[in-house]
């Protein structure tokens, strides 16, 4: 291979590598943001039952007379989703509150501005992504 053509190849890969990094950080936060948020009780249930019908072979009328337990349930664990999540939000309050006890009043007032980017940020992109940090 010639000198001319190596660097050739190189400069190819190089710009095939930079145009899928940058390609990459563009979509990779917005996919990751679809497919890792909290499945709904309709989707939850629906694939419970298609799992159930696949994996025990159900009749229709078998599917029938366990589709509303199944979607019951899935309702029962979003409750249980939310509700544990409600619960994390306070215990972090509450732990706010007790660190407020050993701080400045300007750490404090950077602690409620740290609260309140941690509030948006779980608003806009779940608990799945930690915040980044400053």
């Amino acid at each position: 291979m010639t000198n001319a053509r190596s660097w050739k190849v190189v400069l190819y890969a190089t710009l095939i590598f930079v145009a899928g990094l940058f390609i990459g950080s563009l979509a990779g936060p917005r996919m990751l943001l679809k497919y890792l948020r909290p499945p709904t009780p309709a989707e939850m249930s629906s694939h419970i039952l298609a799992r159930l019908q696949l994996r025990l072979s159900l009749t229709p009328e078998q599917t029938a007379q366990i589709k509303p337990l199944v979607e019951q349930t899935a309702s029962e664990i979003d409750t249980i989703r939310v509700a544990t999540t409600k619960q994390i939000a306070d215990r972090i309050a509450e732990s706010n509150s007790k660190i407020a006890a050993f701080i400045t009043p300007e750490q404090k007032a950077k602690l409620d501005q740290m609260e309140a980017e941690r509030r948006e940020h779980m608003r806009h992109s779940g608990p799945f992504f930690p915040p980044k940090l400053r």
